[in-house]
């Protein structure tokens, strides 16, 4: 069975794709200004199960830091692109004998003035096989 945690560490592999070092969740949160890239994971808890899949949704955020005191908006646009392009044809794969698959929910840019950034908001549908 795939709990929250283990969604956390399968995104986080995943993610690792984007070149960002800085991986966040909610209970490691940033705490300050923002100076370099960083991807935030939060993961909910799992709605109930139907007949054959238990279903999470999870938001992973990814940060970009202001450039001169100013949105850098060409490099969000570009990692939005690049998420948009990286989930668009979902993801399926195993963990721990387990099959799971990674849908899109929505895909758009938010504003976090105590943070001085701007970010990629990708909400994901994670969807585990609930089968024997």
């Amino acid at each position: 069975m795939i709990v929250t945690g283990d969604i956390y560490k399968i995104l986080y592999e995943k993610v690792r794709a984007f070149g960002i070092n800085d991986v966040y969740d909610s209970w490691k949160p940033i705490t300050s200004e923002l100076k370099e890239e960083a991807i935030v994971i939060v993961t909910s808890t799992p709605i109930e199960p139907d007949t054959y899949w238990e279903k999470s949704f999870v938001h992973v955020n990814i940060c970009v830091p202001d450039y001169l005191e100013c949105v850098n908006k060409r490099k969000l646009t570009e990692i939005e692109r690049l998420a948009n392009q990286w989930i668009s044809c979902g993801i399926v794969d195993e963990y721990d004998n387990n099959w799971y698959q990674i849908s899109k929910i929505s895909l758009g840019t938010e504003r976090d003035e105590a943070l001085r950034c701007s970010y990629v908001n990708l909400k994901l549908l994670f969807e585990i096989l609930n089968v024997n």
